[in-house]
């Protein structure tokens, strides 16, 4: 979380300052309860939302990064684009652990209209913790970027900061005429007032380090207009992954897109004013082994359309989300020292079941819809340590020559193709050797190894869930070679990402 670390200097020398500089722009190629929710300001013509869905065109107003790493070299850069030629967007940016969705890293930017912020994850070599770098002049409150993430949540464990996946949700829409507008937007290509940094912050943003200072601040309903870009690249092996989040949008009735519940929260420290149980489904948080504070909120489950509990929106999100099979290909061809690697991510687990470290049990939260539950989840034990792992999916593959792959079984398992999907993110490497063996990505926090009869081809996992409702997936195949051009020419490595296909419930349109 940004509140625990100091500023530090940037891991880059000023020689390689424009270089860093360069790759991010590459890169680009509810206050509720007590304060209740604020009404649609300045959007005439905006409904209240009623349900959120997957966003077929990629714009909305939450967007998941499926998979970040920063492991052995890798770098990810971030960018998220506004859309809203009007409103400036007031975005919560959460970095959630690959092991059990925990929080290590969240802060606030305020966009200006047509902003585009960028921003570039590494590795700090001197704690060994994830670091977010960024030159960018978008507004965002002191202190709160440029520096180490935070282990605190995670026992202190550096490399648990490592991996993971990125939440990005619109809080609220920064209306034009009001203050915050004017101190967070670009004019002649600069802000009006540096916000960012080792500098004074304006007053009217200093307001904002309170619930009622926010409240005040004539925030609007959030619209729709975010979407977002990934790439992941590593300079020494010259490979380069990249693709777009996934985006959720709120829509009425009719499935317009519409205004969301204003959810903003102070990016401080503090006790909200409101329940914790009408901001939250996480079952940490509402037992108290995590004192939730003001930056905390609001995750997936603060209630972002009209009608809905915390629970509620889980569920929702959860079914917008469900896939019942996951396909995917596959390249590890020798000849050109190919390696692949799948990427599962399961962005709602955590409001759903989560690991208590401190009474080393599963911990759930209230549902409404039975995704994880006792009888899908168990705890396992994933190279030592102990992880959540979900039973009732299976897997199959096939070779380019169109024949099916028999599970040998991997001495953890019974011979048959059901397995566990282990954490919050799982990543399968294909022909690797061994977890000790680099893979494609170089994985470490939840790595599964898969050794097939074919070089290549492609597979599928089958994803039911408890009464066929399926599991809230997302991710892609991670796979990177090295050409050896035998005409004569220039040889060197290359990365292809290819985005997860699926297919879907009974009866869930998207």
């Amino acid at each position: 979380m940004g509140h625990a670390r100091g500023a530090m200097p940037p891991l880059v020398s000023p020689k390689n300052l424009e270089m860093k500089k360069s790759l991010i722009a590459w890169g680009a190629t509810a206050l509720i309860g007590s304060l209740g929710s604020l009404g649609v300001v300045g959007l005439a013509h905006a409904q209240a939302a009623t349900q959120l869905k997957e966003s077929s065109d990629g714009i909305g107003h939450i967007l998941l990064v499926p998979y970040y790493t920063v492991q052995d070299g890798n770098a990810t850069l971030l960018n998220i684009v506004n859309t809203d030629k009007t409103n400036g967007k007031a975005v919560k940016i959460r970095f959630r652990g690959a092991a059990n969705a925990d929080d290590v890293f969240s802060f606030t930017v305020y966009l200006s209209p047509n902003d585009v912020w960028a921003a570039e994850v590494s590795q700090n070599p001197a704690t060994g913790l994830a670091r977010l770098y960024t030159p960018d002049d978008s507004c965002a409150p002191p202190a709160a970027i440029n520096r180490d993430f935070n282990p605190i949540r995670v026992n202190h464990v550096a490399n648990e900061t490592r991996e993971g996946y990125i939440e990005i949700q619109t809080m609220a829409d920064v209306v034009p005429g009001t203050d915050v507008f004017t101190a967070i937007n670009h004019v002649d290509g600069r802000l009006p007032a540096p916000c960012t940094g080792n500098v004074p912050v304006p007053l009217v943003l200093r307001n904002l380090m309170t619930e009622a200072g926010v409240a005040s601040a004539g925030f609007g309903a959030p619209t729709t207009g975010l979407f977002a870009n990934w790439s992941i690249f590593n300079v020494a092996d010259a490979t380069s992954w990249s693709g777009n989040a996934t985006a959720l949008v709120a829509v009425d009735d009719n499935g317009t897109a519409a205004a969301g519940k204003m959810v903003l929260h102070p990016q401080y420290s503090g006790l909200p004013s409101a329940k914790i149980s009408d901001l939250t489904t996480d079952p940490l948080m509402l037992s108290g082994v995590q004192t939730a504070q003001l930056l905390d909120f609001p995750d997936l489950s603060t209630p972002y359309v009209s009608g809905v509990t915390p629970a509620q929106q889980v569920a929702m999100l959860s079914a917008a989300l469900a896939k019942s099979s996951v396909r995917n290909e596959y390249f590890t061809d020798n000849a050109v020292a190919a390696s692949t690697d799948w990427v599962f991510t399961l962005p709602t687990r955590r409001y759903s079941v989560t690991m208590d470290y401190v009474a080393d049990v599963r911990a759930f939260a209230p549902r409404a819809a039975d995704y994880f539950t006792s009888a899908n989840s168990s705890i396992w034990s994933v190279d030592g340590i102990r992880r959540i792992c979900l039973s009732g999916t299976d897997k199959d593959f096939w070779s380019r020559s169109s024949q099916q792959w028999i599970d040998p079984g991997l001495g953890i398992e019974p011979r048959s193709n059901s397995f566990h999907l282990c954490g919050a993110v799982s990543v399968w490497s294909i022909n690797a050797g061994d977890t000790q063996d680099n893979s494609a990505l170089s994985a470490s926090i939840i790595r599964t190894n898969y050794e097939l009869d074919a070089a290549d081809g492609w597979g599928e996992l089958r994803t039911p869930g408890i009464g066929n409702l399926g599991l809230p997936v997302l991710g892609a195949a991670f796979a990177k070679a090295t050409s050896t051009n035998i005409g004569g020419g220039v040889s060197g490595n290359f990365g292809i990402a290819w985005e997860h296909r699926y297919t879907r419930p009974s009866g869930v349109v998207h």
